[in-house]
């Protein structure tokens, strides 16, 4: 009868062990779904509810750590955004740092300025580039979002605002994975890069965003 009981409770704690087991694997395989933030992020809480909440995390999360990273390295500059949809993106740019908000827009102005309420420290300029960066020749740029397609743009933008962009400084290229425009974004990229001490590093977002840092 003893031995029976034993031979009973071992079978029980197998049967539990393997449980456990099978939902360790569970968890570790879907965690992501369940919990996508960082353990140790850089931004505020704030700025984690806002990436948990967006349409590409990655992508959101990647720029929060440069702004982070801009701060607490103090690189000077402004934040620059060529090429604005509906301007959630800006929103989510001018909630983290504010105080260097500066923007190049070709979109809807009114529906840009709705979404972003707080409009310190940002300056709208309506048209097409290079020709809204008139008059900011003596700027320096901390950050630069390129989100344009274009070859031509983006040459253009490469011109303007890498012998702008402070050491350290970070210049993120959206789309730059996409076939769009017969991959425009990143044979510019390749292009202008061409010889310069700067690498690209690709990111895992839904569009295929890559960056580079001023060296």
């Amino acid at each position: 009868m003893g031995t029976h009981r034993v031979l009973e409770f071992s079978g029980m704690k197998k049967i539990m062990l393997n449980i456990r087991l099978l939902l360790g694997r569970v968890y570790f395989r879907y965690r992501g779904i369940f919990r996508a933030r960082m353990t140790f992020p850089t931004y505020s809480e704030k700025i984690g509810r806002m990436i948990s909440w967006s349409n590409d995390r990655v992508r959101h999360a990647t720029m929060a750590l440069a702004l982070e990273r801009i701060r607490s390295e103090s690189i000077p500059g402004s934040i620059a955004e060529l090429g604005v949809y509906r301007g959630y993106v800006s929103r989510f740019l001018h909630e983290q740092m504010p105080e260097r908000d500066n923007r190049f827009r070709n979109t809807s102005v009114e529906i840009v300025k709705e979404r972003l309420k707080n409009l310190d420290n940002v300056e709208f300029r309506i048209g097409l580039f290079p020709d809204t960066a008139r008059g900011l020749e003596h700027e320096t740029f901390s950050f630069v979002l390129f989100d344009a397609d274009k070859y031509d743009v983006a040459m253009a933008s490469f011109a303007f605002f890498y012998p702008r962009l402070s050491r350290g400084g970070y210049f993120f290229l959206h789309d730059f994975n996409s076939n769009e425009s017969d991959w425009g974004v990143s044979k510019a990229a390749r292009d202008f890069l061409r010889g310069k001490p700067e690498s690209i590093v690709e990111i895992p977002d839904i569009c295929g965003t890559a960056l580079f840092r001023k060296l």
